[in-house]
């Protein structure tokens, strides 16, 4: 009834602004929107050094596209039908330039969307798999080359360019059937290994791992539900082993070079990305598409090494530095939340010191001004504690792990007081 509705107040708005535009000698309101089509293409075509036209021409497309009555209007307009069979440099001259980078995030999201609203892919006459087919043609180059010739300065642009345009993509797949069909895309054509790839390589480039890092944190979010994989499928796994590899790749890489970090910029070389590793973790940790029992049952490292990996980039962070950072703050709480709600066993073997790091932590973001970050470790409390009440005297390796450490029951109680 609310569709029906809908339709009604759209078809009534038609026939106002054809009159209108009609009255104008401008044709019907399909002649009009395929004109301001046309000089959108045309600003995209022949402005790609001018920031501010670019940037508003995608505006006014974003607007276009999200609404409902113009997204139906749109999709049978042919010059949305040469955009979206042509989104490469080869014909939008603006994706080739450096500083445009973030607009091929938006240029890509808005395609993609247009192409998934209902009946898009009829009335577009293509399909996901045929849209992608430049995506996963440029990926397919980059992944034959041999490292040196992958961490070559000629492949930055066309790396990151890659990396944003998947990550505009992946943004607008909004329903379980989008995202499955993308996912197997990636996975036949045995792409998930290159970002770890990637991450290996360019560590120490942070304009380079920040698209990396953004894109695998949008390909690992299940907003709506999306990644919801058949149970009898491995994909979940899949995808949890591939961000595990992303982030052990870069970790590994950044603590080995600790010593070469410049203090005076030290959140754009180091802090930004370990943020956007972290959300990454928090993103699969917390999708709900991964059974972590499988890998202590098949006695498989790859959690266990994702969550030491992180947990070795948090503890590198000076506390002070946390909570300074606000983006850095919620991330490095947003994950530690996640450990003690759903890996307490993982942190219960740490080493005492470790632990108890962990915990003074927690204690200072309690503190915090800002209700998320005390909101966080509140939770990550609640979990500690329940997990000490509910296991009191229990012969299990985790409460003998546990009852070792004293200090941290009396920080325990004491922060519990103050609650209050």
């Amino acid at each position: 009834m609310i569709t029906a509705q809908l339709e009604s107040a759209s078809s009534i708005k038609q026939k106002v602004y054809q009159n209108m535009f009609q009255h104008l000698g401008m044709g019907d309101h399909a002649n009009v929107a395929n004109l301001i089509l046309t000089k959108i293409g045309n600003n995209l075509k022949f402005w790609p050094d001018e920031n501010e036209i670019i940037s508003a021409t995608l505006e006014l497309f974003l607007d276009l596209a999200t609404g409902y009555s113009s997204s139906k209007l749109l999709i049978s307009l042919d010059t949305v039908k040469f955009l979206v069979r042509h989104h490469t440099e080869e014909y939008f001259s603006f994706l080739a330039v450096p500083f445009n980078a973030k607009h091929r995030t938006t240029f890509h999201a808005i395609i993609t969307r247009l192409l998934l609203s209902p009946s898009g892919e009829e009335k577009l006459e293509l399909t996901l798999e045929q849209f992608l087919e430049p995506t996963m043609a440029t990926l397919i180059q980059l992944g034959k080359l041999s490292p040196s010739e992958l961490r070559n300065e000629a492949i930055r642009r066309p790396l990151i360019g890659i990396l944003r345009d998947l990550r505009g993509i992946v943004s607008s797949l909004h329903n379980r059937k989008a995202y499955c069909e993308m996912f197997d895309i990636i996975h036949s054509g045995r792409h998930l290994q290159f970002f770890a790839k990637v991450a290996d390589l360019w560590y120490d480039q942070s304009d380079v791992i920040v698209s990396l890092l953004r894109f695998m944190t949008e390909f690992t979010q299940n907003k709506a539900n999306r990644v919801n994989f058949d149970h009898s499928s491995a994909n979940g796994i899949l995808l949890f082993r591939c961000t595990s590899d992303v982030v052990c790749a870069y970790g590994r890489r950044l603590l080995f070079s600790q010593a070469n970090v410049n203090v005076s910029d030290i959140y754009k070389q180091r802090y930004k990305c370990i943020s956007l590793a972290l959300n990454v973790m928090n993103s699969t940790l917390g999708g709900g598409y991964v059974c972590f029992g499988v890998f202590s049952l098949y006695n498989d490292p790859v959690l266990d090494s994702a969550l030491d990996v992180s947990l070795q980039m948090i503890l590198s962070i000076p506390l002070e530095d946390v909570i300074a950072y606000p983006k850095l703050s919620k991330s490095y709480f947003s994950f530690v939340e996640l450990l003690f709600r759903n890996h307490l066993s993982n942190v219960l073997s740490l080493d005492n010191s470790i632990l108890l790091r962990l915990m003074n932590a927690v204690h200072e973001g309690l503190q915090s001004n800002e209700a998320t970050l005390s909101s966080l470790c509140g939770n990550a409390i609640d979990h500690f504690a329940t997990f000490a009440f509910e296991n009191a005297g229990k012969d299990k390796p985790d409460v003998q792990n546990l009852g070792k450490v004293r200090e941290i029951f009396d920080l325990l109680i004491n922060v519990l007081l103050r609650l209050f």
